[in-house]
């Protein structure tokens, strides 16, 4: 079926924001990709390395519901621009820094930028939405914004080996500051009193937790975070660099295991900017719950085969149906979340669910680098496929009788 003119396109104000946060996103992409395939160019071991990466996620505990207050309290511009701005002295700390005390803030600077930036781009995105599109604009915001995780992690990871790192941080800063200039001015969020647009919202977080249909969302959130944003991304590099070196040939074509990590990483991103909306489309379109289902089964699949075999072709098939499977399966939540958020609060409920989700996330790079030996990482991949089928039935079992 070919999608209609009112879903071809997401609106103008969720277009421009979400640009905006892909290019925040640049350096935190390009930071998977590089340092966990070269933590010497930081003088810090891999162990360091899944604290710096799991930081950003775990501060987020409190940035988030911290993020929907100040929302609450300034509107979605003025946090927006802020936090936009701030990011831009962690790109400066990537490049010219290498304390692992400062490095560690700087991650824990990010992960409060990001809370308000995807908060916001969220609120926008649902704002902008109705029961025949919310799905479709969700999706393409989660999309749109993952062109800063393509940008990142390929061309970070290529550029770096070429021009250096500290040069493609510099690169991706002046994206930003480009990002902030354009956002600031084109917004039409810019001149909205407060109070029309956040009237009525709750942020009693504790609360919200009590209603068992955002508990499940949340925790099938948490467990996406986990095994994918967390484990799978940050564990990849380290897991490649142990099974097949660090200089390997694909279909006679040479390979670093830096240009490999990022061309694997910026395919999950690249799936998610293509694959994201149809996902989206489908969900509005077919139902949640179906839809949710087929792509539960399509990624617990990849995850049980990815470490099956020592071939590096084999590996990269199921790794490529990890991550766009991974993606519808984002997509379908991300719908329900926004169907649960107009019966309390919109930015109360996505930030308790980015919350869980971060923590997922944040999980996953301590368990895949600092506390499991490498040799058993197959087998956590293959564990992670039975907890994300689990939840996903709990979640398909709560809302059967509500969504087809």
């Amino acid at each position: 079926m070919i999608f209609s003119t009112k879903l071809r396109f997401p609106p103008f104000p969720v277009t421009i924001t979400s640009l905006s946060v892909a290019a925040a996103l640049l350096g935190d992409a390009m930071l998977y990709v590089v340092m966990p395939s070269r933590p010497e160019l930081w003088y810090i071991s891999i162990f360091q390395v899944g604290i710096l990466l799991s930081a950003n996620r775990l501060v987020r505990l409190f940035t988030n519901p911290a993020s929907s207050y100040i929302v609450a309290r300034f509107g979605v511009y003025q946090p927006f621009q802020w936090s936009l701005l701030a990011s831009l002295s962690v790109l400066v700390a990537y490049a010219f820094t290498s304390s692992f005390t400062l490095l560690l803030l700087a991650r824990l600077a990010w992960g409060a930028c990001w809370s308000t930036l995807r908060l916001v781009s969220q609120w926008i995105a649902s704002d902008q939405s109705d029961a025949t599109n919310v799905g479709f604009n969700l999706a393409s915001n989660a999309s749109l914004i993952r062109i800063g995780s393509i940008g990142g992690a390929l061309f970070g990871g290529i550029l770096s080996d070429y021009i250096g790192y500290k040069l493609t941080f510099s690169i991706f800063g002046a994206l930003t500051i480009l990002s902030w200039l354009v956002w600031r001015n084109a917004s039409s969020y810019r001149n909205k009193p407060i109070g029309e647009h956040l009237k009525g919202e709750r942020h009693n977080f504790l609360a919200l937790l009590k209603n068992l249909d955002i508990l499940l969302i949340s925790m099938s959130g948490l467990a996406i975070g986990l095994v994918i944003n967390g484990l799978m991304s940050a564990s990849l590099g380290h897991f490649i660099r142990s099974s097949f070196g660090t200089d390997f040939s694909l279909l006679f074509i040479s390979f670093t295991v830096t240009a490999y990590t990022g061309l694997m990483l910026g395919f999950r991103s690249f799936s998610e900017v293509f694959v994201g909306p149809f996902g989206g489309y489908i969900s509005d379109r077919y139902g949640r719950l179906k839809v949710l289902v087929i792509s539960v089964v399509l990624s617990s699949v990849g995850l049980l085969l990815v470490g099956a075999t020592d071939d590096i072709l084999f590996t990269t098939i199921m790794l490529t149906l990890i991550f766009a499977s991974a993606v519808l399966l984002m997509m379908q939540l991300l719908p329900l979340v926004s169907v649960v958020a107009e019966q309390n609060s919109r930015s109360g409920v996505f930030s308790v669910y980015n919350t869980f989700q971060d923590f997922g996330s944040a999980l996953g790079p301590l368990v895949g680098l600092s506390l499991i030996s490498t040799r058993y990482l197959s087998l956590l991949y293959q564990s992670s496929s039975v907890l994300l089928i689990i939840l996903v039935l709990l979640l398909v079992f709560q809302f059967r009788r509500r969504l087809v």
